[in-house]
């Protein structure tokens, strides 16, 4: 139909060359090399990175000039980044590292070892030390870490043609000028955007056209929270104040996205029961099998542990499934649906608490809500399952009890599905963290005991 909604296929925006032919021109001459990167985009090079040596990566460096191979270091994971430059010379590194902005510099170092960080720190032009060191002695979720201290900032008695002076005069040092923060004794005052104060007369002061008490966060403040506020405000940057007051910096919308896109990476990991802070911390090809099985291993043992408790439901109804046979047959379809059914659920429930669009206050509301959409689900279900056991050549009763089952677990299932994410936060842990793998467990040994109970009531041959 015309008016249909239709879903995109799961695809890259952003299409991923074929560079191959770097793996012969990395074995050729460097100036063989040089050819043939000048054919690449540097942010090319940098996603490509992640797929290569920290040798094979020193050699791209090596082969740019510092503006190109500081754009392909900035395109880069951080940590990938930071292996490079760490085989660098620091005086090298440190020119790098002048190429970038400061939130890039700070993503960059704080994945590096002391050694190495101090080293390139030691080359760092004094100013620029002291800004990356104030910025990473905050906690690492901390807005205050995506910041940049080179802003565009004007005194509260001057004009918006001092003002425009001032982004002329430090055009190739402010990283933030979006807007212009007017400050007064050092302490935030107002805002004015640069959209304005392009086509307001020169002479006007700043004053009379700035907003008075922008909104602002404080350095400790959260990530999540800044992203909030810009999303709410539509705003391009948020000014970032100290305890006193004092503008300290600013953090830019597409900063916060980059942060917010890592966030769901690790959430999706978390999902899949895979520890995400551990496994994201590196590319795939860049974490060590050690890595990958410390990520792991501590949900598959509790799942494992777990999951023995379908066994015990087995075992504590194994004269039913000797007498019927027949009932195993069902027993893939039914935990699989309740599994599926809880799923969504789960997710559902977190991506609204994630928005705000669902409180702890309206856990009873998400209860009744998610039970009823369980019971609608499990009559349509059910009904289908009911057909499909006909089919299979079993009596009335079996399929009865295959049907009633799929209503009763996929109502459980979206209940329990609710509960979870709204307990974990409760009790202050990421719902991401435990949902998922939980819910599967849990449906899995509650519905297979709901299943051979009812079987027990409604098929003769078992009384």
């Amino acid at each position: 139909m015309s008016g249909a909604q239709t879903e995109e296929p799961v695809r890259s925006a952003v299409p991923i060359p074929d560079l191959a032919f770097l793996d012969a021109a990395l074995r050729a001459s460097p100036e063989q090399l040089k050819q043939a990167i000048a054919r690449v985009r540097p942010a090319d090079l940098g996603r490509d990175l992640s797929r290569r040596t920290v040798h094979e990566g020193r050699q791209l460096v090596d082969a740019n000039d510092d503006r190109r191979a500081s754009a392909m270091l900035r395109a880069a994971h951080p940590a990938v980044a930071a292996n490079v430059m760490g085989s660098c010379e620091p005086d090298r590194s440190a020119r790098l590292l002048d190429f970038m902005p400061t939130e890039h510099q700070v993503a960059i170092l704080s994945t590096m070892d002391g050694d190495k960080r101090a080293r390139i720190e030691a080359a760092l032009p004094p100013e620029d030390r002291a800004k990356v060191e104030r910025i990473m002695a905050h906690d690492e979720a901390a807005v205050a870490r995506l910041m940049s201290p080179k802003l565009w900032r004007c005194e509260r008695n001057q004009t918006v043609g001092d003002a425009l002076a001032v982004l002329r005069a430090h055009t190739h040092e402010i990283e933030v000028a979006q807007n212009c923060y007017v400050v007064e004794d050092g302490k935030l005052v107002g805002v004015v955007p640069l959209r304005e104060l392009a086509v307001i007369d020169a002479a006007t002061p700043i004053e009379n056209i700035m907003t008075r008490d922008p909104i602002a966060v404080r350095e400790d403040a959260s990530r999540a929270d800044a992203a909030e506020i810009i999303q709410t405000h539509d705003f391009l940057s948020l000014p970032v104040i100290d305890a006193s007051g004092k503008l300290t910096g600013a953090v830019r919308v597409d900063d916060l996205l980059d942060a917010t896109l890592a966030r769901i990476g690790t959430g999706i990991l978390n999902q899949g029961a895979v520890a995400g802070k551990i496994a994201g911390r590196l590319p795939y090809f860049q974490t060590s099998l050690h890595e990958v099985v410390r990520s792991r291993i501590t949900w598959l043992v509790l799942l494992f542990v777990a999951e023995t408790a379908t066994g015990t439901v087995l075992r504590h109804f194994e004269n039913e499934l000797a007498k019927v046979v027949a009932l195993s047959f069902f027993i893939p379809l039914l935990i699989g649906t309740g599994g599926n059914a809880g799923s969504q659920t789960v997710s559902t429930v977190i991506r609204a608490l994630a928005l705000g669009e669902v409180r702890l206050g309206d856990a009873m509301r998400v209860l009744v809500r998610e039970a009823s959409g369980g019971v609608l689900l499990g009559l349509l279900l059910g009904g289908i399952a009911f057909g499909r056991a006909l089919l299979w050549g079993v009596g009335y009763d079996l399929a009865s009890c295959v049907g009633i089952t799929v209503l009763v677990v996929c109502t459980w299932a979206n209940t329990v599905g609710a509960l979870i994410p709204l307990a974990a936060q409760r009790a202050g842990i990421d719902p991401t963290v435990i949902s998922g793998p939980l819910i599967t467990t849990l449906v899995d040994a509650s519905g297979l005991f709901i299943y051979l109970s009812i079987a027990h009531i409604l098929i003769a041959q078992l009384h």
